[in-house]
């Protein structure tokens, strides 16, 4: 508990900008808190209310399962909890956890107190707010920098390119306006006529309209061949974006044309561009705002794959580049389903993702885990087409069908949320191998387009229907042994010439996903992400807190070693269609692994196999 506080340096800045009246006014609000070690100080379910500052020990600020920081006496943290979040805030964002490395002790400075001084003294309010505000741009620039790297030889194929819009030179320029306004394109390419213009193409844009229009006072009927710009700035398609910016920059325009065996694909704009270069998953957000049918975004999700080869080029973790491939994937899901569907259906369901894709987790194109939740009493007529519309479109886009038909073309994942509860009270209450692999698939669903309460609603009844039945959860868990771990036989398994492949998701991902999701549902809990239901687990004591942080060290190991595996695996369509999908069979080499990968795999591995031990101690599976 904190208690009145006397010993604060009040000589280490910024706090050596307070004045006399000021340093008594802190010290009289501060509080002091002791920590005996591990203890978790401050995490992202805590409201927090103060700013600390260490005054003996050491305090760790873990991300995930890594080190972000180490903070030591004199160091202050948790000013991010104070404002980082809307209205004040409360708590840590994403999985941010201040935890103490030895026993500590921190000076607690109130909220109200830290306020006041801020309003009091300017200079103070400054470096203490500005600070933060300077650590806040150093991870987002951070971040962009990371990705940028990933895009220096990016390709002008992966920018978003608006479609040609051609009229012909006997077109007046009332009918290239008109064209402009249909197509909502900011230019025309104009079709010389032969002889005169000797068949070439001309560019007309909005600008040249209103300055030949509105400054010029040319009549709107005048052709637009004779006023067009001829010598048209042209790139390929495969040509170095960063060629495009040298080019426009050079000849102060905003627009190129880019062709593709010679003939013209689109016009590249300078936001566009520049959109890619800054962002590249921006652009693929980009291709999906603008699609206008299926076509459209499956060229967008073909870009996917080349923006996991990119980051994954260039160090970028495997938990960043799974955020940014969730939410890509979901915005191309979502897009497809608004397509397809008339808006009384948008209105009246829930679209929503399982597996892992509903858990954050899939990076690469695995089977189709989604559904459908129709508000009760709601008809569609067409649904059978639509649903059926949209498997197709998926598996065109490079998500092959399920396996277990569990995909919104099967009426039994397209149903009213009265028939969800149905189907969920049974796989409660008569769990079946079946049932369990669909409470397990439901267990990790999120919505994507729609009404998401009706998911919402359909996950409380879950939990409600829940109750402390050992039985029901020891069959729930019993999946997490299915598959073997090997562990005894490492000196052979690892030896270069007598290594066999081992299955990476059954070995050591799986088991680890579904040990989780079952001490997570035991625990009633809503979280989908496998690493956040470790880190509230762990809060929650139901995991030992270094079991916790080796478990997700070990999941993000697995699967880096698992993209790894698939993204340098040879060009099997070399010259072939762009996008190409990146093979899934699971199967990892340890022959081909560096030493350092093969040593990671194997300790993973060991601690997968005591992991399992445990979850089989806890829900009595050897009973």
């Amino acid at each position: 508990m904190p208690t009145a506080s006397p010993d604060f340096d009040f000589g280490r800045p910024p706090f050596d900008l307070l004045t006399e009246g000021q340093r008594a006014a802190l010290a009289g609000a501060l509080d002091i808190a002791l920590y005996p070690r591990d203890t978790v100080i401050l995490s992202r379910e805590e409201p927090a209310d103060a700013l600390y500052v260490v005054l003996r020990g050491t305090v760790q600020e873990r991300r995930g399962g890594e080190v972000a920081a180490v903070h030591g006496p004199g160091d202050r943290f948790g000013l991010q909890a104070l404002y980082a979040t809307a209205g004040g805030g409360a708590g840590i964002t994403g999985a941010r956890r201040f935890v103490a490395a030895e026993e500590c002790a921190c000076h607690l400075i109130p909220r109200a107190a830290l306020e006041a001084l801020a309003a009091e003294n300017p200079a103070f309010g400054a470096a203490i707010l500005g600070d933060f505000a300077q650590r806040m741009r150093d991870l987002a620039a951070l971040r962009s920098n990371r990705e940028m790297a990933a895009l220096t030889m990016a390709r002008i194929r992966q920018a978003y390119l608006h479609p040609p819009l051609f009229v012909d030179a006997a077109a007046s320029l009332r009918d290239a306006a008109e064209a402009m306004r249909q197509n909502r394109a900011s230019s025309v390419l104009v079709r010389g006529a032969d002889g005169a213009m000797g068949g070439t193409t001309g560019i007309l844009t909005g600008t040249d309209l209103r300055d030949l229009v509105v400054l010029d006072g040319r009549p709107v009927t005048d052709p637009v061949g004779p006023l067009a710009r001829y010598g048209l700035l042209t790139l390929d398609r495969d040509d170095l974006l960063f060629n495009a910016l040298v080019l426009m920059t050079k000849h102060a325009v905003r627009r190129i044309v880019v062709t593709e065996n010679g003939a013209i694909v689109g016009l590249l704009g300078q936001s566009d561009l520049l959109a890619v270069l800054s962002n590249h998953s921006q652009v693929i957000g980009l291709q999906v705002e603008h699609a206008t049918d299926p076509a459209d975004l499956r060229r967008a999700s073909r870009s996917i794959v080349e923006l996991i080869r990119t980051l994954h080029a260039t160090g970028v973790k495997v938990a960043f580049i799974a955020d940014l491939v969730t939410e890509l994937n979901r915005r191309i899901f979502r897009k497809l389903f608004e397509l397809l569907a008339p808006p009384e259906l948008l209105a009246n369901s829930c679209l929503i993702v399982m597996g892992s894709e509903g858990r954050g987790e899939q990076l690469l194109k695995t089977d189709q885990d989604n559904g459908l939740i129709l508000r009760d009493g709601f008809d569609c007529p067409d649904l059978p087409r639509i649903a059926a519309d949209f498997t197709r479109h998926l598996v065109e886009f490079g998500y092959p069908p399920c396996p277990g038909n569990i995909m919104v073309s099967n009426p039994e994942w397209t149903r009213p949320l009265a028939g969800y509860k149905d189907a969920l009270f049974n796989w409660v209450h008569r769990p079946d191998e079946a049932a369990q692999m669909n409470l397990a698939i439901f267990y990790d669903a999120a919505p994507v387009a729609g009404d998401a309460t009706l998911l919402a609603e359909a996950k409380d009844y879950l939990l409600s229907r829940l109750q402390d039945n050992q039985m029901f959860f020891t069959q729930f868990a019993r999946p997490t042994l299915s598959f073997d771990t090997p562990s005894g036989l490492f000196a052979s398994l690892f030896e270069r010439r007598r290594a066999e492949p081992v299955d990476i998701k059954k070995a050591g991902i799986f088991p680890i996903v579904h040990g989780v999701r079952a001490l997570a549902l035991e625990k009633h809990r809503a979280e989908t992400n496998t690493v956040e239901r470790i880190q509230v687990l762990a809060e929650l004591g139901a995991l030992d807190r270094k079991m916790a942080a080796d478990l997700v060290e070990a999941f993000t190991i697995l699967s880096t070693i698992r993209l790894k595996a698939r993204v340098d695996l040879p060009e099997e369509n070399e010259g072939g269609e762009e996008g190409a999908e990146l093979a899934i069979d699971n199967l990892v080499h340890p022959d081909r692994l560096g030493k350092l990968d093969r040593d990671q795999f194997k300790d993973c591995l060991a601690l997968v196999k005591s992991f399992k031990e445990l979850i089989a101690h806890h829900f009595r599976l050897n009973h």
